[in-house]
């Protein structure tokens, strides 16, 4: 039986999670039990119609400082939950650091960092669990991340497959507020062979324990909020592990419809993207400095603002970081 913590951070999410959290146990995998073997139609070292490994899945919800009942909501509706309450917001990384943290303190054999606003479908983990067991060399195996009318692929996670699966399904019952998760689409066939991708987003993320102890955690120095996966998944690769997505998995990611201002698209798409470029450690610092001055550029142009150039200077002054970052995750 493998064991897999279940991380969730979360940050005035009330109305998400019900479903969020509820997903992981009425996905079929019970809060600290077992999941029931199902049949499997893998190759790709799993046996031909044999059966899916159990699962045994907990979880970690940690609550930054919500201000809308979050923790209460954990603690009165899935008490075998392991509830967090931080007296502050202290972002992303460092939550799921501690997530992972205990998850290697208490030797669980993988961690699923998952969203607030994200939701598993039935049968999803035991199939990410399968698949990994059959391809040890991948260090992250993520479901397709659909939107949260399942009429098509989250267009961030979409953007990094290399091929796009169609979508036929219908949108499931919403009127519950327990996890509806029927559809009609039909899945890919199983092969168990992940589609091979430079990075896919941490709202859902299978990771193996044995993966962490190697690559180690979340820098949560330069990257406290955004740009922590992607720097990882450098990071992972230059290990030599692999990064997949498994087509026979499937999972939402509600997002889609959310508007931001440019002032905080800059600082994520422009600041964040340029140390994470500075912090790849497949490419020499002065090709990945030259190619943040190029960005740099790009970015004035596009978003019609001087910030961009605002930013490089702080950039600049995070130099020695950057050095000290590549360094230690040699």
């Amino acid at each position: 039986m493998k064991s897999v913590l279940v991380i969730v951070v979360t940050h005035n999410g009330k109305h998400w999670l019900d479903r969020c959290l509820g997903s992981v146990s009425a996905g079929g995998v019970p809060i600290s039990g077992t999941l029931p073997a199902k049949k499997a139609d893998f190759d790709g070292g799993v046996p031909k119609n044999g059966t899916l490994p159990a699962v045994q899945a907990d979880l970690y919800v940690w609550d930054n400082d919500s201000s809308d009942g979050s923790a209460d909501f954990v603690a009165a509706n899935y008490p075998k939950a392991h509830l967090v309450r931080s007296a502050d917001n202290l972002g992303f990384a460092q939550p799921n650091n501690a997530g992972m943290q205990y998850a290697l303190d208490k030797g669980y054999d993988y961690v699923y960092l998952l969203n607030q606003d994200a939701w598993l479908e039935p049968g999803a983990l035991e199939t990410l669990v399968a698949v990994s067991q059959a391809n040890p060399d991948y260090a992250v195996l993520s479901p397709l991340q659909m939107t949260d009318e399942y009429k098509e692929l989250d267009k961030q996670f979409a953007k990094r497959l290399p091929v796009k699966p169609a979508m036929t399904s219908t949108k499931p019952a919403m009127t519950s507020t327990k996890p509806a998760m029927t559809s009609n689409e039909s899945c890919p066939a199983p092969t168990g062979h992940p589609l091979s991708v430079p990075f896919v987003m941490a709202a859902h993320w299978l990771v193996p324990v044995k993966a962490i102890r190697e690559i180690g955690l979340f820098d949560q120095g330069l990257f406290p909020m955004w740009g922590q996966d992607d720097d990882w998944c450098n990071r992972a690769r230059y290990k030599g592990y692999k990064i997949g997505v498994v087509p026979e998995a499937r999972a939402a990611h509600d997002r889609q419809y959310r508007e931001e201002p440019k002032e905080k698209l800059i600082k994520r798409n422009y600041y964040i993207g340029s140390l994470v470029r500075l912090c790849d450690l497949n490419r020499p610092l002065w090709e990945r400095f030259m190619s943040v001055c190029l960005f740099t550029l790009v970015k004035t142009v596009k978003y019609c603002s001087i910030l961009p150039l605002k930013y490089f200077r702080t950039i600049c002054s995070q130099l020695p970081e950057v050095k000290e970052h590549r360094k230690n995750c040699r």
